[in-house]
C-alpha cells in the first residue's frame, strides 16, 4: 500500500483555532503580518494577485495560496494533504480518512459545521464573524480554505447562479 502524507492532528486543531481568533483585517497588505501570526513562511508574494508559502506540515511545496483581488485578501487554501495523482481504492481511502479526519478536528474547535455538502467536492463548512472555513475533499487532496465573509457570500451567489 502507498502511503502519502497528511497534516496530523495537532497541526490541523492548532491551524483552525488560529483561524478562529483571527479577526481581519482581510487586506494585501497585512499578507505579511497574517503569515507571521499564522507560523507561515511565504515563499513568494506577487503583489495584488497571489502569495504561496509553507504551513510547516511538510506536505507539499506550496502549503499555503492566498488570493487577492483588488487590494483584498479573498481567500487562503491550505494544503492538509500532499497532491496525489495516482487513481485507485487506496488514494480514495486516503483521501475519505484525511478528509474525515480534518472534518472531525474542525468539529472538535468550531463546534458543529453550519453546513455539509455532499456533492462535489464534498465540503464541510463554518462560518464564523468575518470568515468562513471549508474543509473540503477535491479528491487528489483534502484542503482547508479560510475565506473572508465578504468573497465567500459573492462566490455563493456565483454557483447559486450557474446551478
Amino acid at each position: 500500500m502507498t502511503t502519502w502524507l497528511q497534516a496530523g492532528p495537532e497541526a490541523i486543531r492548532s491551524l483552525l483555532t488560529d483561524m478562529k481568533a483571527h479577526r481581519g483585517p482581510w487586506q494585501t497588505d497585512d499578507v505579511h503580518g497574517l503569515s507571521r501570526r499564522m507560523g507561515w513562511t511565504l515563499n513568494e508574494v506577487i503583489e495584488g494577485e497571489i502569495a504561496t508559502g509553507h504551513a510547516g506540515f511538510g506536505v507539499r511545496k506550496n502549503e499555503i495560496v492566498c488570493y487577492f483581488h483588488e487590494g483584498l485578501l479573498d481567500h487562503i487554501t491550505v494544503g492538509i494533504t500532499e497532491n496525489v495523482r495516482e487513481d485507485g481504492t487506496d488514494r480514495d481511502r486516503f483521501m475519505w480518512d484525511a478528509f474525515a479526519d480534518t472534518a472531525a478536528e474542525g468539529v472538535a474547535v468550531l463546534g458543529e459545521p453550519t453546513d455539509r455538502d455532499h456533492t462535489e467536492p464534498p465540503t464541510v463548512r463554518w462560518r464564523l464573524e468575518d470568515s468562513t472555513i471549508l474543509v473540503k475533499n477535491l479528491e487528489s487532496a483534502v484542503t482547508v480554505t479560510w475565506a473572508s465573509n465578504r468573497f465567500q457570500d459573492e462566490w455563493d451567489q456565483i454557483v447559486e447562479a450557474l446551478a
